[in-house]
């Protein structure tokens, strides 16, 4: 190799420990502090099937708000749990005259068939096996079970409702409902999760509704929310006419049932079944919103509104609506304030104000006055102030994502230095062996 060649490889091979430096040293950032919830609130709810109106026409109307597979949670800060899970929920009415018999009682007589948990108190879980038929005039209902569990920072409920009928107009099969919360605040984090199905709805036996679904889910983590909402209607008819319900209304599917018809007529058709039982159809879109602090989750639900003409002699006609798949889900957090460590205090000793000795004390004496001189320093004095340490900082510098000690640094740095000056000895060294080359030649 050429003497010139070999200079200048040495003079590369100088500079490359500085190009490395500059491409991959960068120093340390500061290290985030852990993230903690101080607070935090979370509900949930899920009824598989819920009713509302005025039913019983010809008979007496009675007011109805009843459910099947309800099922009610909240976790909070306080700290404070609950879980309310009920196979049939008999409604405000109901609830209000059980309530009112067990006072005039003096003792529970009466029973509404749920499971109940609560934190803090002394009944942490309930299980509800077997829920016996009953009848709440014109709602009656058959089978189901429930569940309830919570802790300090959980809360978890199941809910299961075999039969609801109501006044033979509406008869659900099948209802569901499930709710989960939990909250780890020394993570900051939180789930919800709920879910609520129907196997089988029939309204007036015109309208038949399969598997309706509705999920939600709440996930944080610091200052992360998402929310997810769902519901699914598995299948419909009407009048044995399969149909879809979206929000253009309900439209049939699949092919007519009458050979020849056209989409348009079975369209038609199907509305008009609906409208002669006095049955209509709509759609609750789903809704979610989340920001830094909350987050909600709601699945909407599917309505169906049924109303029956008045009856002669001004006797009003049945006026009923049923919600599926009703899931809301709320959560709301703060984050925790963090925690300043200055270390301990540090005794920097007496304080010299100058000129290195004790200021002096200088006492007046004014008759009829005691007094007393006063001791120069003092027990204040001799302690000195205390004054907290700075917070200690980690020296160091990040190199391809991994932190290096400022030990390893120092010593990179030296294996520099040494490259630098070597390379430059070396290159003179060869400089000087070309130019006595040189002379040889010449001579």
């Amino acid at each position: 190799m050429r003497p010139a060649t070999t200079a200048r490889l040495a003079l590369a091979a100088s500079a490359l420990p500085l190009v490395l430096g500059l491409v991959a040293v960068r120093p340390a950032t500061a290290q985030t502090a852990p993230v903690a919830y101080e607070g935090y609130a979370l509900t949930g709810v899920a009824a598989a099937a819920r009713t509302n109106g005025d039913v019983g026409a010809g008979g007496g109307l009675a007011t109805l708000d009843t459910a099947t597979g309800s099922v009610s949670a909240r976790v909070d800060s306080a700290p404070s749990t609950a879980v309310l899970a009920a196979p049939v929920e008999p409604g405000t009415l109901v609830r209000t005259l059980v309530g009112q018999g067990n006072a005039a009682a003096g003792e529970q007589v009466f029973d509404v068939p749920d499971a109940e948990a609560q934190f803090p108190g002394s009944q942490l879980e309930a299980e509800l096996t077997t829920v016996p038929a009953s009848d709440a005039g014109v709602a009656s209902a058959r089978g189901g079970s429930a569940t309830a569990e919570v802790t300090e920072t959980s809360a978890m409920g199941t809910a299961t409702g075999q039969v609801l009928d109501v006044s033979g107009l509406v008869r659900v099969d099948a209802a569901t409902s499930e709710v989960s919360l939990s909250a780890a605040p020394a993570k900051a984090t939180t789930t919800s999760t709920a879910r609520a199905s129907v196997g089988r709805v029939v309204v007036a036996g015109v309208l038949v509704l399969n598997d309706v679904v509705a999920m939600a889910s709440l996930t944080a983590k610091g200052d992360q929310h998402v929310p997810v909402a769902s519901l699914v209607v598995g299948g419909a008819t009407v009048g044995g006419q399969a149909v879809e319900i979206s929000d253009r209304g309900v439209t049939a599917a699949d092919t007519p049932l009458v050979p020849g018809q056209s989409i348009e007529d079975a369209n038609a058709q199907v509305n008009a079944a609906l409208a002669a039982a006095g049955i209509s159809v709509s759609l609750v879109d789903t809704t979610t919103a989340a920001d830094a602090r909350s987050a909600t989750a709601d699945t909407g639900s599917l309505t169906v509104r049924l109303t029956t003409p008045d009856l002669p002699n001004g006797i009003p006609g049945n006026r009923l609506e049923v919600v599926l798949g009703g899931v809301a889900l709320t959560a709301t957090d703060s984050l925790a304030a963090p925690v300043l460590d200055s270390g301990p205090p540090v005794d920097v000793g007496p304080v010299d104000l100058g000129g290195g000795a004790a200021p002096s004390t200088t006492t007046t004496f004014v008759p009829g006055t005691p007094g007393t001189p006063g001791t120069p320093g003092g027990a204040l004095a001799e302690a000195g102030p205390l004054v907290a340490a700075p917070p200690a900082q980690a020296a160091g510098f990040v190199v391809a994502g991994r932190q290096l000690p400022a030990a390893v640094a120092l010593a990179a740095f030296a294996a520099w230095q040494f490259l630098s000056l070597g390379t430059a000895t070396l290159y003179a060294v060869v400089d000087r062996r070309r130019r006595a080359t040189l002379a040889e030649a010449v001579a």
